[in-house]
């Protein structure tokens, strides 16, 4: 399976997160930003998932071996685990430390600088962002498109940086200098609340595919499928299964024929298999699909 679109891109990811990061961590630095500094080091660790992602990707487009013998697919939903573990952990550590910041009297920050960070970088990040989703279209990697939640988070705390520090920086001329030191540890409080979404909506799928949980939409499709085989050619029963590592669908099926059947030869087994295939969807390197026949009811139990 080639994948080298995706490789290309994830390792562009890779290289303009971590640029992202350390701009964010000196300016959280010079700046004394504890927002800014927890953007920075959210780069940093989304920098090294995407290192994770990479190397997932290169395995997936491997061929099976006799250690791994169906592949390294089941590699992708534990690296998007541990990118919403991540999400979430640092999530509620901004909201603590945001809190932390107001009881202690907030913090007093250069809002020249922060100013331009968060301006500079809420341009960057959205173009990245729009620019992934568009070349996505094309690759549809799950990779890919959980990979660029990353970017558009990002984007957002940019965003609310930006919006937070104008509203400092004005309240400041107004001469209400002493509720601008709040301002930054409300952002964190605000940035956190507003990763928690995009942190469920990676661990939501992530965790159903680890745990090995069967996907609805393709069981049901199964069935339909084999509903309307079963009643078409006579079939006394059938028994399915299902399940989604990832991008790889993982379909079992076994059939159980009448002692009657009308059977001139192995073919018209493979006739019948073909026909099941494409009602179930063109092949794709990602579908792993058995189909058997049997006549008697004991194996498929």
């Amino acid at each position: 399976m080639s994948n080298r679109g995706e490789q290309a891109l994830l390792k562009q990811s890779t290289i303009l997160m971590l640029a992202v990061a350390i701009a964010g961590i000196v300016t959280g630095f010079v700046s004394g930003s504890q927002s800014i500094l927890f953007d920075g080091f959210f780069s940093l660790i989304a920098t090294f998932i995407k290192v994770l992602m990479l190397i997932t990707a290169k395995l997936i487009a491997k061929e099976s071996n006799h250690r791994f013998q169906f592949g390294f697919w089941h590699l992708e939903p534990m690296v998007l685990l541990i990118e919403g573990s991540f999400l979430m952990l640092i999530a509620i550590y901004a909201f603590l430390n945001g809190v932390f910041g107001i009881i202690n009297g907030g913090r007093d920050i250069e809002l020249g600088l922060v100013i331009i960070y968060a301006a500079v970088f809420t341009v960057v990040e959205f173009a990245y962002f729009f620019y992934v989703r568009r070349r996505n279209r094309k690759l549809k990697s799950s990779l890919i498109q959980f990979d660029n939640i990353s970017w558009l988070v990002d984007a957002m705390l940019s965003v609310g940086l930006l919006i937070s520090f104008l509203a400092a920086l004005l309240l400041k001329s107004q001469g209400y200098g002493q509720w601008a030191v709040y301002v930054d540890p409300l952002i964190l409080i605000v940035l956190a609340l507003t990763m928690l979404p995009p942190a469920f909506k990676i661990l939501g799928p992530a965790l159903r595919d680890v745990l090995g949980i069967a996907p609805d939409t393709l069981d049901d499709q199964v069935r339909q499928v084999m509903d309307a085989a079963k009643t078409e050619h006579g079939f006394d029963d059938y028994v399915s299964y299902v399940q989604k590592h990832g991008r790889a669908r993982f379909i079992e099926i076994h059939v159980v024929l009448p002692a009657d059947y009308a059977l001139s030869n192995v073919g018209q087994l493979d006739a019948l298999r073909e026909e099941i295939s494409a009602k179930l969807g063109k092949p794709d390197a990602a579908r792993w699909l058995t189909i058997s026949f049997t006549g008697d009811k004991k194996w498929i139990a």
